[in-house]
């Protein structure tokens, strides 16, 4: 019994040193090039710095997504500091909960190995890296940070729900003399359901997409539960952080408009015109269904092709005698040579448009598996994982993948994906008399495979990343972006400390790398912000409030149906730029918002 002990933990101290290696690996590697120079993440460090300084969230500052993700950020920069830093540090945490958490839950559903397989790929595919032109799609400097905070407490919940589960079939199992241990058992058990329910809840105030996911999910963990008790002190506790945010912001905005920005996750399911743009139908596969389909179904054939490859191989070499002498080990290493070499005939970006299937799959085969006692655990965990995964790929439903996006709503498929491969395949595969230990190495390899492809392409983003931008804890690399970026900061650093600023329409990261406050509640003027809070309202915003400078960056907006800021929408906000601001100097680069500009920005006063 000790010594099983003993092994087991063995075991575990290797697999958490696996994942610690590699997690501070990918982290110095990628050290300080996460954000992009100009989108998104720019927000995602202004509103909690004026937070921070005492701004209220949906009156100070205009805001589309629940409130729980700037205020945690916003306590972050009053403990560390605001600095691009103390959130870089603060998302490792972030990103080291939703490995742990990860680890934890697939490994009870399957095994160790498998379980760390998968957060290893998680990490190469999601976790660090870049693999598109925009930086941002990373768990260190999100575009978001509803998204990361909701997928942690998303995984969170499942992990406190199969605690109490495991409790509750401990507690029943015990003897009926057992009185005071029974006690504890259920106090610990319900404790497990409650906390579940509060991360339910507070994902609740993140973004819709997280918040439907474990709200389907938890559903479905209850109704495997069947207790009506537990279901409703779950209930309880999940409506409780929605409740504490109405009362807390109730002070400053009012009790219905505190009510309203706690209930914005779910109220931006209602912004039907924004959905509709062409950057979220695109990001759906809605734009082409057909063709989409035909595109999943192709990737989805060639997944096929090399689980049977795989499984062929584990039935094919398991008595030769190259086999027997090489090893698994080293059949499958040198398979994995032998694809490397073919890599570049291989679309890395398409590979993931299984992942809805993969996600059905775990659902049907836990679905057959939670009948038998012996099973009954575990099915409950993959069905509730697995509705996780799957919700949360609706928003790229026919066009899944792990770039954009798919960083953070994908990260839960690619897991159950690395788990069927490394922990099912091969117990068929043994049930079929084949080789295990062959299909695992294969599968192994597989995996390996894939996240060096992945991390090769994230290396050719990263190495155009050669410009510094910003100062001490605010230090990051951009590419040639930020060169242009620099030269107007420098101008704007001039100004009087107490000098505003807006930037139009993207690239509030220039706000708060000077610490330039914007006078009105909004900071970004792309297409979506104009359909959600009205260009009327921003334009007397900004006739109420002037601010001292302007920026303008030039931005392609074609991917929402429109190209350009002022020419193709927000007409009327540009009209009155052009009326209240003139240029203070030549353009940095391409003069912005100009047909065939490629990058350039501008300094405008009053």
């Amino acid at each position: 019994m000790a010594a099983g002990t003993a092994r087991a933990a063995r075991l575990l101290s290797a697999h958490g040193a696996a994942l610690a290696v590699a997690f501070v690996a990918l982290a110095a590697w990628t050290w300080g090039t996460w954000p992009d120079v100009l989108v998104d993440f720019g927000r995602e460090c202004y509103a909690p710095w004026r937070l921070a300084e005492g701004d209220v969230l949906y009156r100070d500052l205009a805001w589309f997504n629940g409130p729980l993700s700037p205020y945690v950020n916003a306590l972050a920069f009053e403990l560390g500091g605001a600095s691009l830093r103390t959130l870089f540090v603060a998302n490792l945490a972030v990103l080291a909960g939703v490995v742990a958490v990860v680890w934890g839950v697939r490994a009870r559903a399957s095994t160790p190995l498998a379980a760390t397989a998968a957060c290893l790929v998680v990490l190469a595919l999601c976790g660090f890296g870049q693999l598109v032109g925009i930086g941002n799609y990373n768990f260190i400097a999100p575009y978001s940070h509803e998204t990361t905070h909701g997928l942690l407490l998303g995984l969170a919940a499942l992990a406190c729900f199969e605690r109490g589960a495991a409790r509750g079939a401990e507690r029943v199992a015990g003897r009926p003399d057992e009185r005071g241990a029974e006690r504890a058992g259920e106090r610990t058990e319900r404790i497990a359901w409650l906390l579940g329910g509060l991360c339910v809840g507070l994902a609740w105030l993140t973004k819709p997409e997280l918040a439907l996911a474990v709200t389907a999910a938890a559903a479905v963990r209850l109704a495997l539960a069947r207790d009506r008790a537990t279901t409703a002190w779950v209930a309880a506790a999940a409506f409780a952080p929605t409740l504490l945010a109405t009362a807390l912001l109730a002070p400053a905005l009012g009790a219905a408009e505190a009510w309203r920005g706690a209930t914005s996750a779910w109220r931006g399911l209602a912004a039907s015109d924004a959905a509709g743009l062409d950057f979220y139908t695109v990001g759906m596969g809605l734009d082409a269904p057909l063709a989409n389909l035909g595109r999943l179904a192709a990737s989805a054939a060639a997944w096929l092709g090399v689980v049977v490859a795989l499984g062929v191989a584990s039935f094919a070499l398991r008595s030769t005698p190259l086999a027997r002498r090489a090893g698994p080990w080293s059949v499958a290493a040198a398979a994995a040579l032998g694809a490397w070499l073919l890599r570049e005939h291989v679309h890395w970006l398409a590979i993931a448009r299984p992942l809805p299937l993969v996600a059905l799959l775990v659902l049907a085969t836990g679905w057959a598996a939670r009948r038998a006692p012996e099973r009954r655990a575990g099915a409950a965990t993959r069905l509730a994982f697995a509705t996780f995964a799957l919700v949360l790929l609706l928003k790229m439903s026919l066009n899944a993948r792990v770039q954009h996006y798919g960083f953070v709503l994908a990260a839960p498929s690619v897991a159950l994906a690395v788990v069927v491969a490394v922990g099912d395949l091969p117990t068929w595969v043994e049930r079929l008399r084949g080789s295990a230990s062959l299909a695992r190495a294969l599968a192994l390899a597989g995996c390996a495979l894939v996240a060096a492809a992945h991390l090769e392409l994230s290396d050719a983003r990263l190495a155009k990343k050669t410009v510094i931008v910003g100062e001490g804890a605010d230090r990051f690399r951009a590419d040639v972006r930020g060169e242009y970026l620099n030269q107007a900061l420098a101008v704007l650093a001039r100004e009087p400390a107490d000098a505003t600023l807006a930037v139009f329409p993207e690239g509030v990261i220039a706000n708060f790398l000077l610490r330039r406050r914007n006078p009105t509640p909004f900071v970004n003027f792309m297409p979506p912000e104009l359909v959600l809070f009205g260009e009327a309202r921003i334009v007397q915003a900004f006739r109420d409030a002037p601010p001292d400078r302007v920026l303008l960056v030039h931005k392609d907006t074609s991917e929402y149906g429109f190209p350009l800021f002022g020419a193709d929408y927000g007409r009327e906000l540009a009209a009155w730029l052009v009326a209240t601001y003139r240029p203070l100097g030549p353009p940095f680069g391409d003069p912005p918002l100009t047909p065939g500009a490629r990058f350039g920005v501008q300094v405008l006063g009053r």
